[in-house]
């Protein structure tokens, strides 16, 4: 998968059986994919549940991450080792439309708290502890264009611009004065 952006992309190669199954790429042998579940890719091992959930994901044999879900298969926590040692942990909550509401997130020994709030399917705002953003749309669509960010103490509030696909995917963010702040890296698989 390619497309011309004007910068080198970095490429990917997948193979597929006659069932249109993805195979695990693996630099000895192609190994198919069980129940459509990928197993193995390079150094990345994955692990699911009976529900299909990934469950765990190791990388090498010094980094790891286990991912639990409640019993509508939400993401409910995650945490991150590295060396046996924990490196970070979230939590997170939803409401009873299933949008997430809100994070407490610990890296490191600094914790985190995040609340969410909606309009309908449109994320409104992002408070946490001194700070807010708020998130405008393109009218009738999903697709955002611009976050408002407001801190407690400054006068003047910050507002960046987003840069979609033509979904309304955000690829770049950019600053009042057209840099860069913030730039996804897409792969053909999200």
């Amino acid at each position: 998968m390619a497309r011309n952006t004007g910068r080198v992309v970095d490429g990917e190669e997948f193979r597929y059986d006659a069932a249109a199954n993805r195979l695990n790429f693996n630099t000895s042998r192609f190994d198919h994919v069980k129940d459509n579940r990928l197993k193995q890719w390079a150094n990345h091992e994955y692990k699911y549940d009976a529900w299909g959930n990934l469950i765990e994901k190791v990388v090498g044999i010094v980094r790891w991450q286990t991912f639990t879900y409640d019993c509508e298969n939400r993401l409910v926590k995650t945490e991150t080792m590295a060396d046996t040692q924990v490196e970070s942990t979230s939590s997170y909550q939803y409401d009873s439309l299933g949008r997430r509401v809100a994070k407490q997130s610990e890296i490191k020994g600094h914790t985190d708290h995040k609340r969410f709030l909606w309009r309908g399917l449109r994320m409104l705002r992002e408070e946490s502890p001194g700070q807010s953003s708020l998130y405008l749309y393109e009218p009738g669509s999903y697709a955002p264009l611009a976050r408002v960010d407001e801190k407690e103490g400054e006068v003047e509030n910050k507002v960046y611009y987003f840069h979609t696909d033509q979904i309304g995917t955000p690829l770049e963010m950019t600053d009042a004065e057209g840099q860069i702040v913030w730039q996804a890296k897409y792969r053909a698989w999200g």
